[in-house]
């Protein structure tokens, strides 16, 4: 398994060794790339351009391409003419911090970002249907999802599931200025339609929520138990 630094600036150095290593060009390892993500069934549009800009070690924070990019490392350069079926190894999911509030339409990318966290390809396709760039991981946020969601758990959430019957899930949102992991359910309250915010710790009591308020994320599809 390829490993990088997590740092962008120390990335974007590493990125431009291990290329230069290969003698591969920035047009290549951008081809390469984005085959692969191609491959993959994700919508990435990488160019050229991406990389050479990433290269030049201006980046805030890693971009969601970086991880075709170890892709292309690991697999090296495609035979001419030759299609490759997809892997069953290693994708690389994005973990963020919900605790930031981003806004109705925010992008994940948008998400202050702390690392990029392997994970199995056939364990996640088992999961959800969707892109890898559509899901990110985030951690638990104190004890109100107890005994369900421990600090510092791990939730894989799917931003492709913001369907408005919540049911009996977990869900990443917006509200009042700060992220959130928590159930929701749509109430009936003095005659008007509400959002119940719904923690599983029984000592913290609901909230309602107006939904204009509330803006869905996406949705928990994992959960991983912190050591």
């Amino acid at each position: 398994m390829t490993t990088f630094p997590k740092d962008p600036a120390d990335a974007a150095r590493w990125m431009r060794a291990e290329r230069n290593k290969r003698g591969w060009s920035t047009i290549a390892l951008a081809n390469y790339a984005r085959a692969i993500a191609e491959r993959e069934g994700s919508s990435q549009k990488l160019t050229q351009q991406s990389v050479s800009g990433f290269e030049q070690g201006a980046a805030k924070r890693m971009p969601e391409w970086f991880r075709y990019v170890t892709m292309a490392f690991e697999e090296g350069a495609p035979p001419a003419h030759q299609e490759t079926s997809r892997r069953d190894e290693l994708i690389y999911i994005r973990q963020v911090d919900i605790r930031y509030a981003m806004g109705d339409g925010a992008s994940i990318d948008d998400y202050p970002s702390a690392t990029l966290i392997p994970f199995n390809l056939g364990f996640v396709k088992q999961l959800t249907r969707a892109p890898v760039e559509k899901l990110f991981l985030a951690s638990g946020i104190g004890n109100s999802m107890e005994p369900t969601l421990l600090k510092d758990d791990l939730v894989l959430v799917d931003t492709t599931e913001t369907r408005s019957s919540f049911g009996d899930l977990i869900w990443a949102f917006e509200y009042a200025g700060a992220g959130y992991i928590k159930r929701l359910a749509r109430v009936i309250h003095e005659g008007k339609e509400m959002i119940e915010i719904i923690s599983d710790n029984p000592s913290i009591p609901s909230r309602l929520a107006d939904p204009e308020f509330i803006h869905i994320v996406g949705k928990v599809i994992w959960i991983a138990r912190s050591m």
